[in-house]
């Protein structure tokens, strides 16, 4: 769109969005109200006009810019936030692990040496403490990966992954289900949005679900509960004929607990890496 100053002359193009705004001429630097120029035969030599000036960029434009830029910058820190800290799902977890099976060893150790009840009691509260911190964590992982790759075509609910855990027998299945489902969800997930991530291994999932089943049935259930069964646990590691029994128990649940612990670290390795993953790409859009 063509204009003119009022007082110059000077005719130069404008966006039409400039229609009404103020602006100052880039001839004589005069503030006129920007209109459209009505053509009226040219009282002024062509010479003057040969080459119009380009228009100054307005002030408005500017000003709408600025907050683009800090939305930008907070969608930047939101998405930081999103991501899963290794320190919390990896380091933090093992920690724990490591206390409670520490503990729990420990509590095995005055059984045997047939220590007085409140021994046993203290030293398996304790490691029950840390145990249901791990599992926390855990849980907690599980939510965290499913809501990373929430669309309309997830097959579960964030809350449907972790609520589902505390129904008894059904859980056995449901975990199975739920952590292999997530491959391939994520895998579907990156293919439909046209994501470049490497795609999650099924085998570390599946094998990872039979760890996690195995190690909770036979460790971590009952390691909870035997805080009801102090009195029959010094009972049981006192008698002789139980002993074999009890060691056969102790060092299958101890496999199963070192085997869930290897395969957790490196599915949680994995899972912050895929789900960060998700997060830089979105980034970058």
């Amino acid at each position: 769109m063509k204009t003119q100053c009022p007082c110059c002359k000077a005719k130069f193009n404008v966006n039409d969005q400039m229609v009404g705004k103020k602006a100052k001429c880039p001839k004589c630097a005069k503030p006129f109200i920007i209109e459209q120029l009505v053509e009226t035969p040219v009282q002024t030599p062509v010479k003057k006009v040969e080459t119009p000036l380009p228009p100054t960029p307005p002030a408005a434009t500017v000003k709408i810019a600025e907050p683009a830029k800090t939305s930008e910058k907070l969608a930047d820190k939101k998405t930081a936030q999103k991501k899963l800290s290794k320190v919390l799902f990896v380091y933090c977890w093992v920690a724990a692990q490591i206390i409670a099976g520490a503990l729990g060893m420990l509590g095995v150790v005055l059984a045997l040496r047939k220590a007085p009840d409140k021994a046993l009691l203290a030293a398996f509260a304790a490691g029950d403490f840390f145990l249901l911190s791990s599992l926390t964590i855990e849980l907690a992982l599980f939510y965290k990966m499913w809501t990373a790759i929430q669309d309309n075509d997830a097959s579960i609910t964030p809350a449907e992954a972790v609520g589902f855990l505390f129904i008894p027998v059904f859980n056995i299945y449901w975990a199975l289900s739920m952590i292999t489902a997530f491959t391939e969800d994520y895998n579907a997930f990156i293919r439909r949005h046209s994501i470049k991530t490497k795609e999650f291994s099924l085998v570390l999932a599946l094998v990872f679900a039979a760890m996690f089943i195995l190690s909770t049935t036979v460790v971590t259930t009952p390691f909870v509960c035997v805080l009801a069964f102090i009195g029959y646990v010094s009972k049981a590691f006192a008698s002789v004929s139980y002993r074999s029994i009890t060691w056969a128990l102790f060092f299958f649940s101890l496999a199963a607990g070192v085997g869930h612990f290897i395969t957790y670290i490196l599915f949680a390795i994995k899972t912050c890496d895929a789900v960060n993953a998700l997060q830089d790409s979105s980034a970058n859009v």
